[in-house]
């Protein structure tokens, strides 16, 4: 008999952030403990909707946001985390992780989210590190090309950071906006960017109270085929 797989990644941050209008002010590390209060009930129907989720088996304690760890066991991988402060709804889900070689999930999850909600700030972040780190960063803001930002080592970027920065306002000299400076041939696209579209929630800070709810689901077909070809190690 085959021992039982393993989580093959060290490491992982995976989360969508959708920011609804009206748009509000940016958080930080002291605003954010002004931050609405997380809304439980439109949690429910958060999760129960996400297109990696076929059913939803059972509500877990609630958890500070700043709790929430990398998946460390195979029974990890069903649990999902959604925040809703207002209007910002955080998802967390190990499906959302790719392999930086065969597998585009996230790409699949952001897409449902941008076509469920496209009056919607959306971004996403994977990062997954093993002995390597693989990055991919996704944002979409109404009225404006998609972007995408991937690699190991070096970046692949499709779409136009700088457009989506000034038409959200960004002030060039705010930390994440280097790709509006034009002697900057090749931007880093990262966290910092994403908290610039993202009201500053990508960002987890260190005294914050924000709240999420966890729950244990189980998976639609490809969902789960997704999350084997990534997360096991046998």
């Amino acid at each position: 008999m085959s021992p039982s797989p393993r989580i093959a990644w060290r490491h992982s941050t995976l989360r969508i952030i959708r920011v609804h209008p009206p748009y509000c002010a940016p958080y930080d590390q002291h605003a954010i403990r002004h931050a609405p209060a997380h809304d439980p009930v439109r949690a429910r129907a958060v999760v129960a909707g996400l297109s990696t989720v076929a059913t939803v088996a059972e509500e877990l304690d609630p958890m500070l946001r700043r709790d929430i760890g990398h998946p460390r066991h195979i029974g990890d991988l069903d649990h999902v985390a959604v925040g809703c402060w207002g209007d910002i709804v955080q998802i967390g889900d190990p499906a959302l992780g790719e392999d930086g070689i065969l597998s585009t999930n996230l790409d699949a999850a952001f897409d449902a989210q941008v076509k469920a909600h496209p009056e919607a700030r959306i971004t996403a972040v994977c990062e997954m590190n093993s002995a390597e780190t693989y990055s991919k960063y996704l944002a979409h803001v109404p009225g404006q090309p998609r972007l995408s930002a991937d690699g190991w080592d070096d970046q692949y970027v499709t779409g136009n950071p700088a457009q989506l920065l000034r038409a959200v306002g960004v002030d060039p000299g705010a930390p994440g906006a280097e790709c509006l400076d034009t002697d900057q041939d090749k931007p880093f696209i990262g966290v910092e960017y994403l908290d610039l579209l993202a009201c500053g929630l990508h960002s987890i800070y260190s005294k914050e109270n924000l709240t999420v709810s966890v729950f244990k689901v189980t998976r639609t077909e490809d969902a789960q085929e997704a999350i084997d070809d990534v997360w096991h190690q046998d």
